[in-house]
C-alpha cells in the first residue's frame, strides 16, 4: 500500500473483501476498525526515513481465527503500540485524537509487535466471538 493517507480507505476494503466469508458481522467490524486505526497511525506518525516507501499487509487465514500482519515502511522507528496505547476510559469523550491504539488493542483478540523477516511487524488476530 503506498504510505499516503489516501491509499487507506481503499485498501480497507480491499481487505475487508478479503475476508468476507471468515469472518463477517461483528468481527468484520472489528476487523474493520483495526485495519484502518492501524493504517492510519503508520501513515501519520511513523518516524521512517523514506515516507515514499510502502506499507505491506498480509493475510494469514489460520484453523480458528484470521491474521493480519501489517509491516512498517523500510526505516521506520519500531513502535510497540501496546506500550502506548491509552485506556479508552482515560480519554475524553470529546477528543478528536487518542484513541485508535485503544481501539486496536480492545478490538483484536490479540496483538503482537516485533520484528520479522520482512522488518518489524504488527500482527492482530481476529476470532468470531459468540
Amino acid at each position: 500500500m503506498p504510505n499516503q493517507i489516501e491509499a487507506i480507505d481503499p485498501m480497507v476494503l480491499t481487505l475487508k473483501s478479503h475476508v468476507d466469508g471468515a469472518l463477517s458481522g461483528e468481527a468484520l467490524f472489528r476487523f474493520d476498525i483495526c485495519l484502518s486505526e492501524a493504517l492510519a497511525n503508520l501513515v501519520l506518525h511513523a518516524e521512517t526515513t523514506d515516507k515514499s516507501a510502502p506499507i505491506t499487509v498480509k493475510i494469514r487465514h489460520e484453523a480458528e481465527s484470521l491474521s493480519t500482519e501489517i509491516f512498517d515502511p523500510k526505516g521506520a522507528v519500531a513502535f510497540d503500540i501496546r506500550d502506548k496505547a491509552r485506556a479508552l476510559d482515560e480519554i475524553d469523550a470529546l477528543a478528536e485524537n487518542g484513541r485508535g491504539l485503544g481501539l486496536i488493542l480492545e478490538c483484536a483478540d490479540q496483538v503482537d509487535y516485533g520484528p520479522a523477516p520482512e522488518g518489524n511487524r504488527l500482527k492482530l488476530t481476529f476470532k468470531a466471538r459468540g
